[in-house]
C-alpha cells in the first residue's frame, strides 16, 4: 500500500491532469486570458470598422452624429462584452486551479497519514512478535523502554513496576533505565513533579517544564502499563523538545502500554506457575523425605529393636515366664503405636484430590480423612478461605494445616480438633486446636524436636508469615499462623 501510493504521487507529478496542462504557461487558453484587454479592444475596433464599412457601402440614411454614436457604442458594447466573458472565465480558471491545488495538497496529506499510519502498524506488529518472543520476565523489562522509543525519541527513561505481592501498601520499584542513571532519573522526576504512584488514569499523561537545570529535558511522559482495570507499572519518557504529543502518537503509546502490561502480568503468572510447580516439586520431596524419616527413626528402630529382644525372649520361655509375658504386652502396644504410625506415612503419601474438588474442597476431604483415621472429632469452617488465591500460598496453607495435624498426632494424645482458615486484616488466618495433653513452649526441645514447627515457620517466611503456638501442659494446643 505504501509503495503504491508512492507510485501515485510520481504519476501525478509526471503526467499531470488535463485541466492543469491546459492551464501551463504558453498554452493558447492561457494566452487569450492574459490577453482579454487586448481582446476587447480589437473587438471594440472591429465594431466600430464594421459599422462604417456598412455605412459606406450600404444606403444609409442615419446622421453623421448617429452613426458616430452607433460606431461607439456597438464598439464599446462589443469590446466589454469580449473583456467580461474572458475575464470570467479566467475567474473560473483561477478557482479551479486553487480547487485543484487545495486537492493535491489533501491528497499529500493524505499520502502522509497513510506512510505515517502503515510506520505506527509496522512498529506494533515489530512490538507484538519481540513480545511473543520473550520467553521471561526479565527480557520483557529489557526492551519495554525500547518499544515506546521509536514514535518519541526521547533523551531518558525508566520503566516502574508496582510490587503487588508486598502486604499493605503496594511499592513502586525502579526495573530498567535508559539514557540516565539513578540520579539524573531523581533529578527529572522532581523537575516534573511525576507521583510518586505513577498515572493517575489510564490516559497518557504530559507534563511540559522549563525548569531542568541541565537545559536537556523539555518535557516528560507517562506511560501506563495495565491489563484490564489494574494498573501494573507505567514508563517514564523524557524528551527534548516541550510540544504536545499528536493524538495519533497518544493512541500508539497507550496501545503499546496495554501490550506491555499484558506480557508483564504473562510473564509474572508463568513465573508464578513455575514457582510453584517448584515448590509443588520441593514439598513432595520434602514430604518423601520426611516419611523416609519417620520410618527409619521409629519403625525401623524399632523392629530392629524388638528383634534383639527375641533372644532375650527365648531364654525367659524357661526361666522367667511371668517377664515374657509382660514383654509381649509391651510388644502389643508398641505394635498398636507402630502400625497407627505406618497409616499415617501411608495417608500422607495418597494424593489430594485439588485438580477435581478445588483447594476448599480438597483440604475439606483430607482434614475429615485424616481426623476418621485417627478416630478424631473433627470441626472444620473454612467458609471464609480469602478467594484468588496464589497456587503458592495455596500449597502453603496445605502444608501448615497437614503439618499441624501430623504433629497432633504423634504427640497430642488428642479425642477432638478443629481447624478455622479466614481472611483478617486482608491476609489470611489458619487456627489449628486440639484438645490433647499440651506442652509448654517456652521449654528447650530435645534434640531433633520440633522439627515440624520449624519447617512451617520456614514456609510461612516465605509469604512474610508468622507462625504462633499457644499450649500449657494438660490443655491442649493452638496453632495460629
Amino acid at each position: 500500500m505504501k509503495n503504491q501510493s508512492h507510485r501515485s504521487m510520481q504519476e501525478s507529478a509526471a503526467h499531470p491532469p488535463r485541466g492543469e496542462a491546459d492551464a501551463m504557461p504558453g498554452a493558447p487558453w492561457q494566452m487569450l486570458l492574459r490577453w482579454r484587454w487586448l481582446i476587447g479592444g480589437a473587438v471594440t475596433l472591429a465594431f466600430a470598422l464594421g459599422q462604417i464599412l456598412e455605412s459606406a457601402w450600404l444606403p444609409d440614411f442615419r446622421s453623421p452624429s448617429r452613426l458616430a454614436f452607433d460606431v461607439v457604442a456597438w464598439g464599446l458594447l462589443g469590446g466589454l462584452a469580449a473583456w467580461i466573458s474572458l475575464t470570467w472565465a479566467s475567474r473560473q480558471e483561477q478557482r479551479y486551479q486553487s480547487e485543484l491545488e487545495a486537492s493535491l495538497q489533501k491528497q499529500q496529506q493524505l499520502n502522509r497519514q497513510l506512510e505515517r499510519a502503515n510506520a505506527q502498524l509496522t512498529l506494533l506488529g515489530d512490538v507484538n512478535r519481540r513480545i511473543a518472543e520473550a520467553g521471561n520476565l526479565d527480557e520483557v523489562l529489557d526492551q519495554a523502554i525500547a518499544f515506546v522509543t521509536p514514535p518519541t525519541p526521547a533523551l531518558g527513561g525508566a520503566l516502574v513496576l508496582l510490587d503487588l505481592e508486598t502486604i499493605g501498601d503496594v511499592v513502586p520499584v525502579v526495573m530498567r533505565t535508559e539514557g540516565c542513571n539513578r540520579e539524573q532519573l531523581a533529578q527529572w522526576r522532581q523537575t516534573f513533579n511525576v507521583p510518586a504512584r505513577g498515572p493517575r488514569a489510564r490516559r497518557i499523561e504530559q507534563r511540559m517544564s522549563d525548569l531542568d537545570p541541565t537545559g536537556q529535558a523539555g518535557a516528560c511522559v507517562l506511560v501506563p502499563l495495565h491489563d484490564s482495570d489494574q494498573l501494573l507499572g507505567w514508563i517514564e519518557l523524557y524528551l527534548r523538545r516541550a510540544h504536545p504529543l499528536p493524538e495519533d502518537e497518544r493512541s500508539l503509546l497507550e496501545t503499546i502500554g496495554i501490550e506491555i502490561g499484558r506480557a508483564v502480568l504473562n510473564a509474572r503468572r508463568r513465573a508464578a506457575d513455575e514457582r510453584a510447580l517448584h515448590q509443588l516439586e520441593q514439598a513432595i520431596a520434602d514430604e518423601r523425605a520426611r516419611i523416609a524419616r519417620d520410618i527409619h527413626d521409629g519403625l525401623a528402630q524399632t523392629l530392629a529393636f524388638r528383634r534383639m529382644r527375641v533372644d532375650l525372649w527365648m531364654d525367659w520361655l524357661e526361666s522367667d515366664p511371668g517377664q515374657l509375658r509382660e514383654e509381649l504386652r509391651t510388644l502389643k502396644d508398641t505394635l498398636r503405636e507402630q502400625i497407627a504410625e505406618l497409616r499415617r506415612a501411608i495417608f500422607s503419601l495418597r494424593p489430594v484430590q485439588f485438580d477435581q474438588l478445588g483447594f476448599v474442597g480438597g483440604l475439606h476431604r483430607y482434614i475429615h480423612e485424616f481426623a476418621e483415621q485417627q478416630a478424631w472429632a473433627a470441626t472444620v469452617d473454612l467458609g471464609h478461605v480469602p478467594p484468588n488465591l496464589t497456587p503458592a500460598a495455596e500449597a502453603i496453607a496445605f502444608r501448615v494445616v497437614q503439618e499441624a495435624l501430623t504433629n497432633a498426632a504423634k504427640h497430642a494424645r488428642a479425642q477432638a480438633v478443629a481447624v478455622v482458615i479466614e481472611q483478617v486484616d486482608g491476609g489470611m488466618q489458619i487456627r489449628v486446636t486440639d484438645d490433647g495433653v499440651g506442652f509448654d513452649p517456652g521449654q528447650q526441645p530435645q534434640a531433633g524436636g520440633r522439627l515440624g514447627l520449624r519447617q512451617m515457620r520456614e514456609r510461612l517466611n516465605t509469604v512474610r508469615g508468622q507462625l504462633t503456638v499457644l499450649s500449657q501442659p494438660g490443655s491442649g494446643t493452638e496453632l495460629r499462623a
